[in-house]
């Protein structure tokens, strides 16, 4: 598997801790590679040309799962999806 380009992780971060970040760590610098450990599979599901709903689903069950947000709406994670989903058409 080919890993991650720098400029594409960067670039996930970014979007993650911008426009994701439920759980605030943006303001904490120690905190910000928090969300580190989703950047290579946001960058397989880009790369494999998933679906918008595809990268909201996983970002969904992250917060249902690890971060224990079970009740945010994910309607909100679709500008974050299509984010995401623009690194692909621009690398």
């Amino acid at each position: 598997m080919t890993p991650v380009p720098d400029d594409a992780r960067d670039r996930i971060r970014q979007i993650l801790l911008e426009d994701w970040d439920p759980s605030n760590a943006a303001r904490f610098e120690h905190s910000r590679g928090e969300y580190d450990g989703y950047i290579e599979p946001l960058w397989r599901l880009v790369r494999a040309g998933a679906t918008e709903e595809a990268i909201v689903e996983f970002l969904h069950e992250r917060e249902r799962e690890s971060m224990c947000f079970p009740g945010l709406d994910a309607r909100r994670l679709r500008p974050v999806a299509r984010k995401l989903l623009a690194l692909h058409r621009s690398s």
